[in-house]
């Protein structure tokens, strides 16, 4: 039997991570984290390697970078779900060319790039 996805889910506001946790959950796959913050993120993605992840763009004042960059280096594929501009993501090399969904993101539309991010499109 095939397994679901995992997808490591890194937000700090809660109920932003609960609502991508259940949509996730409802379109079959397994959520790792959430992570509400750089530290727990990088602690997640040492005991699992997830098959994609959604970041938030900021976590407490602090750029995600540290996190996108150990996934690039292993070759996870990510979006962001973020109200940041591309923009404000230029002077972030690793986030740069990433897909940003937006904060106010429709479910299909996020599932959609998920899925395309997941097949490497």
């Amino acid at each position: 039997m095939h397994e679901a996805p995992r997808i490591l889910v890194v937000e700090d506001e809660y109920l932003i991570a609960m609502e991508l946790e259940a949509t996730l959950r409802n379109a079959g796959y397994r959520v790792i984290g959430p992570a509400p913050d750089i530290s727990a993120a990088l602690e997640l993605l040492k005991a699992e390697r997830p098959d994609a992840a959604i970041l938030d763009v900021k976590l407490d004042g602090q750029w995600v970078t540290p996190v996108a960059e150990v996934l690039q280096a292993a070759f996870v594929p990510f979006i962001l779900a973020s109200g940041y501009v591309n923009a404000d993501l230029q002077a972030e090399p690793a986030l740069r060319d990433a897909v940003n969904v937006g904060k106010t993101w429709r479910s299909e539309f996020l599932l959609k790039i998920l899925s395309d991010a997941l097949k490497g499109e």
